[in-house]
């Protein structure tokens, strides 16, 4: 059992995947524009200016804070902007702060799901992405486990679309744009098989277990959140203490983070001493409060953990700590840096406000917050750039020449856009109409609610396809360059 000095409750530290993918926080300004904001009264030039005009005109008197306070509260009520202003001041030093309404903490970070509750893979081709989708797994418990869906399936058929050779990103969409029923029809050992499928709850485990050769196993935890990560955890290390495994990595690349309790309890799991701290929380007036480990762990001949700059929050500190304590080595390339930590707390009418109110130190009382962690080995992915060569013209003039049987450059516009999206394989990228051309505009027209069929492309629909482009990776990574590292490390091999 976990121990600590004093009470300890939970704190959750995450980032939200849309604002970890799409935003940047400058750290460094943080303090200069918390004095500027302490120091500095004005509201704006416009306001500052109506305020003391309101101050010297007005028939009512009111002091220029009470006036402050009756103009936000007409605002509020009369354009229902609680949530907006909300926001902004839990955003207002960080990104990671927010304000959340008509949702729970639950339904934030739950490990549950709608879903079919399978996973799917592909073949990677030259432009990076995966075609010919298949079933990789399928959870226990999940309306594909319950319906006979079998690793290795094959998709031919979904909702009557011809989905074969197609790209996993159009599967995957067109199963987000179905409401509830699906209509599969799949491969299996040559023999077509139709399979009618409800979405259902899925509880999805954030652990994947795979074993490598050389008495090593891999881990890769993809977030801290699932309230069954610690049991699965156990449960492998129970497994690999028993067939005697050696070695052990635990890949965390791309993991943003999660409930620091759940941390902890993986970490305590690795530690073989009693009494060693674990990592430590500092709270706003400078107070700190430590977990310490409870000796129980399983250990390992040599721990590897991997890392990159989406690596952040609690995974970071996950990594660093388990260096520190058990001379595990970090591989990867330097992480985000993000060693402050949330309260989500629930709101009396339900909303959810996520306040940041402490920063995490490691065991040896390192923080990390701006600076990130550098790996022992640094190992960056071997990139190939896809490029992307000149496209063909496509426009809302001449899209009127994309019609059943055409071939000409505008088609060719059209599949080159598709196969750039991961719609379409890069062999069919020709000037030809095809079945494959034709099923993918349908999918991506269901993905953005418009009029399904090859008639209906019009500008809206060229719009959307383009931001799709845009959107798409430049680049790909064909081998883990840093998995073999790990391997390579593990094997003695420097």
């Amino acid at each position: 059992m976990l121990k600590t000095k004093k009470t300890v409750y939970i704190m959750v530290c995450l980032i939200a995947a849309l604002i970890f993918s799409s935003q940047s926080f400058a750290f460094a300004a943080v303090e200069d524009e918390v004095k500027r904001v302490r120091e500095d009264t004005s509201v704006c030039p416009e306001l500052d200016e109506l305020l003391e005009l309101y101050a010297e005109h007005s028939l009512y008197t009111l002091s220029r804070e009470q006036a402050i306070l009756a103009m936000l509260r007409n605002f509020i009520i009369q354009y229902e902007a609680a949530p907006l202003l909300a926001d902004s001041l839990l955003t207002v030093f960080d990104p990671f702060g927010g304000y959340y309404s008509k949702t729970t903490i639950d339904e934030m970070f739950g490990s549950a799901y709608r879903g079919y509750g399978f996973v799917m893979d592909g073949e990677i081709s030259d432009n990076g992405h995966l075609y010919n989708t298949i079933i990789k797994k399928v959870f226990d418990d999940s309306p594909a486990y319950e319906a006979g869906f079998k690793t290795g399936d094959i998709f031919l058929e979904i909702n009557g679309i011809n989905v074969e050779g197609m790209g996993i990103a159009a599967v995957s969409n067109l199963l987000n744009s179905i409401e509830n029923r699906a209509d599969f029809v799949i491969e299996r050992t040559d023999e077509r098989i139709n399979i009618a499928l409800e979405k259902g709850t899925v509880y999805v485990s954030s652990l994947t277990f795979e074993t490598l050769s050389d008495k090593t196993a891999l881990l890769t935890i993809e977030n801290f959140t699932d309230v069954g990560l610690a049991y699965d955890f156990y449960t492998a290390m129970l497994y690999l203490e028993q067939e005697k495994y050696e070695n052990l990595i635990i890949d965390l690349r791309g993991n943003s983070g999660g409930d620091l309790i759940f941390t902890a309890q993986l970490l305590d799991m690795l530690v073989t001493k009693k009494d060693v701290i674990l990592y430590s929380i500092k709270e706003k007036d400078g107070s700190v409060e430590s977990l310490f480990s409870s000796g129980e762990g399983f250990e390992f001949n040599k721990i590897a953990v991997l890392v990159n700059n989406q690596t952040a929050s609690a995974s970071e500190i996950f990594a660093q700590s388990l260096r520190e304590i058990t001379g595990a080595v970090i591989i990867g390339s330097r992480t985000f840096g993000k060693g402050i930590g949330q309260d989500y707390m629930q709101l009396k009418n339900g909303d959810v406000a996520a306040i940041t109110s402490f920063e995490i130190i490691s065991s040896a009382g390192i923080s990390y917050n701006r600076e990130g962690i550098a790996p022992d080995i640094t190992v960056n992915p071997l990139n190939i750039n896809v490029g992307q060569n000149a496209f063909e013209q496509l426009n809302f003039v001449n899209c009127v020449n994309i019609k059943q049987g055409a071939d000409n450059k505008t088609v060719l516009a059209l599949n080159q856009r598709l196969a750039a999206i991961g719609y379409i394989p890069p062999d069919d990228v020709k000037t030809e109409l095809t079945d494959k051309t034709a099923a993918a505009v349908e999918i991506l027209q269901k993905v953005y609610d418009l009029p399904v069929g090859i008639s209906e492309i019009d500008h809206t629909f060229i719009e959307c396809l383009n931001q799709r482009v845009l959107a798409a990776p430049a680049v790909y990574e064909p081998d883990d360059a840093v998995l073999a590292r790990a391997v390579e490390y593990i094997l003695n091999k420097q």
